[in-house]
Formats: structure tokens, C-alpha cells, sequence
């Protein structure tokens, strides 16, 4: 069966990915292996939240919120790799600021079972005809 979807392992394409990055590092692209490495840590992250938003539904969005943070931080440990001049209290500052927006723009949803159950009610026809009283 062929599809043209990037679908069933991300692990694999993670893998792909990133030995095809070391080939070309070995070869052609003048890369350090710090600056490999940060890369292949952003792919692997930025597959994270592929299967994190793969899976949502089984998990009920819950593991989306940490992928997100994951390669928030994997992105900033590759621009500092590139030489993007931060310091620790602009990266704290700005991790603060992602996990705030994750948790308000992404939120999970789940109602306990009990309630759930409560707020049930059965379709009309399944409900017996009432009686009228006396008869």
C-alpha cells in the first residue's frame, strides 16, 4: 500500500534525516559536530511534536504542551549554536513566556468520569411511554 504521507514511524525519518546531515557534514557542508549536533537535537524535537500531534487524541493533547517546550528549547540551543547572543535571564524570560502561551492556547479538555456520566441522558426512544395515572 503507497502513500505520499510522512506517516508510521518518525522515529525512522528522525533517523534519516539526521545521517543524511552527517553525510553531508562529513562531505561537503562545513559544519562542527557541536553545530550537527544541535541540528539533529531540533529534528529529533520538531518530531516530538509531530507524534505529539499525532497522538493527541489518545492522550487527550497532554503530551503536546512538552513536545513544544522541548523544541522551543532545542531551537534556542541551536541559534546560540549559530551564534545568536542571548544570556540566561533572555532565554529564562522567553521559556517563561512559550510555556505560558502553550498552557493557554493548548488545553486539555478532559472531564472526569463521574460527571461525565452524570450529564448522560438516554435518547427520547429509549425512554418507556408514561402511564397515565390510574390506568
Amino acid at each position: 500500500m503507497h502513500t505520499n504521507e510522512l506517516t508510521g514511524e518518525p522515529a525512522l525519518w528522525a533517523s534519516l534525516i539526521s545521517s543524511g546531515l552527517q553525510l553531508l557534514a562529513a562531505f561537503w557542508l562545513p559544519l562542527t559536530e557541536a553545530q550537527v549536533a544541535v541540528i539533529n537535537a531540533a529534528v529529533l524535537a520538531g518530531a516530538g511534536v509531530y507524534v505529539a500531534l499525532a497522538t493527541r487524541s489518545t492522550d487527550n493533547g497532554g503530551s503536546i504542551k512538552g513536545a513544544i517546550l522541548g523544541l522551543t528549547q532545542a531551537a534556542i540551543s541551536l541559534a546560540v549554536t549559530f551564534g545568536w547572543q542571548v544570556d540566561p535571564t533572555q532565554t529564562a524570560a522567553l521559556m517563561a513566556f512559550v510555556g505560558l502561551a502553550v498552557a493557554v492556547l493548548i488545553r486539555q479538555t478532559s472531564v472526569p468520569k463521574s460527571a461525565a456520566a452524570a450529564t448522560y441522558s438516554a435518547p427520547t426512544s429509549a425512554l418507556p411511554e408514561p402511564t397515565p395515572p390510574g390506568g
